[in-house]
């Protein structure tokens, strides 16, 4: 009877290994879209990055320990102006609050999860994969892991590419990629903007705000805009809009 009992015991682990290989297995192919956004954007990334005089493990580095997209954009482009690391670091925290917002969605909607497991999804939490995820009709911890740890390495390789390579592309395609962050806002705020017109209000309220502010507070200018137009944005955005889920 005891062998019996070990033998089903190892056969239904083995069965839950393969469910959630398998799992994994089919996130990384849902996650599969994402890298062909994600490499250029790691290489843009990197030339700002060296450019603002990072060495290359500090440039791939901060990819796979920070892992923010385009608030690793913003860091290198901050540094690359001269600011103050505090001024980065809270720029940073104000960009990038969401994350709180969507890491907080997802453990609240995964199965089969434990710690650690939710300490490495928290921290592969980027706005494509928490959207993918939320397209997906599988709520499985393994399933979210395929889709974001492939979007974080297919970012870590672009910055890695970007590092060994871009010394041997021409100036005028290495200069190319330092407006990859423009693209990347332009890409998020249009379809919004187009949609509704209290979003295009605030966008072009912040951006005024943060322009007529850098010339007295700098590099600050950008933490307190987006502040103030959070502030704005809580009064003249329709909560309906907002709870439609196509903001």
């Amino acid at each position: 009877m005891k062998l019996n009992y070990f033998f089903f015991l190892f056969i239904s682990q083995g069965d839950i290994a393969i469910s959630r290989k398998s799992k994994f297995i089919d996130g990384a192919k849902k996650g599969i879209p994402i890298t062909f956004g994600y490499i250029p954007m790691g290489i843009g990334y990197a030339a700002i990055a060296i450019k603002a005089g990072f060495t290359p493990l500090q440039t791939i580095s901060m990819s796979f320990l920070v892992y923010a997209g385009a608030g690793q954009i913003i860091a290198a482009s901050m540094a690359l102006t001269g600011a103050t690391a505090i001024a980065i670091i809270l720029t940073n925290f104000v960009v990038n609050l969401r994350y709180f917002v969507m890491s907080a969605c997802v453990l609240n909607q995964v199965e089969e999860s434990n710690t650690p497991l939710n300490v490495l999804a928290a921290h592969v939490t980027v706005d494509e994969s928490f959207a993918m995820f939320s397209l997906s009709q599988d709520s499985s911890i393994w399933i979210y892991l395929g889709i974001a740890i492939t979007a974080w390495l297919s970012w870590c390789f672009g910055a890695a590419v970007g590092v060994f390579l871009l010394d041997l592309l021409p100036v005028i395609v290495t200069n190319s990629f330092n407006i990859s962050l423009y693209a990347l806002f332009v890409a998020i705020l249009t379809p919004a903007v187009k949609e509704n017109r209290q979003i295009a209000l605030l966008v072009l309220i912040t951006a005024v705000l943060n322009i007529v502010l850098s010339n007295f507070l700098g590099n600050w200018s950008l933490i307190v805009s987006t502040l103030v137009g959070a502030a704005v944005g809580m009064y003249i955005v329709d909560d309906e809009y907002l709870l439609s889920g196509d903001a």
